[in-house]
């Protein structure tokens, strides 16, 4: 590698890039990259929260931080939503109207809504 890219890859990684980030825009191997920083942790690794900007404090042995702490996390996905990865869409069948409705997250919704809930539950005489 050469000085350039070397001070590129650092530059990047205290911006807080991943390797797949920092490869797409040096055109570097995503191996190289992380080889590289893996080897060299002090010369780049100031993570910055991906929120507010703040340093984030990293500990040795563990997976690396992106925020500075779980307010910042969740203000981050609140404000990007169009990155979640959604995957876990069902769609399902009400057993009391017969109506066709979407659940995110859970196959074993029974019922669309509390009122169709409910009026299942009422005992008619």
């Amino acid at each position: 590698m050469t000085y350039k890219e070397i001070n590129d890859i650092n530059a990047f990684a205290r911006l807080g890039m991943g390797y797949q980030r920092i490869a797409a825009q040096t055109g570097i191997s995503a191996n190289t990259v992380k080889s590289y920083l893996q080897r060299h942790p002090g010369e780049s690794h100031l993570v910055l929260c991906q929120h507010c900007g703040t340093p984030v404090e990293q500990k040795p042995g563990r997976k690396e931080k992106r925020y500075c702490n779980d307010r910042c996390r969740m203000a981050y996905w609140n404000s990007h939503q169009d990155e979640v990865k959604k995957q876990a869409f069902y769609t399902l069948t009400c057993k009391h109207c017969g109506k066709e409705f979407t659940s995110y997250g859970n196959r074993n919704r029974k019922y669309c809504n509390r009122l169709c809930y409910a009026n299942a539950r009422k005992k008619t005489a």
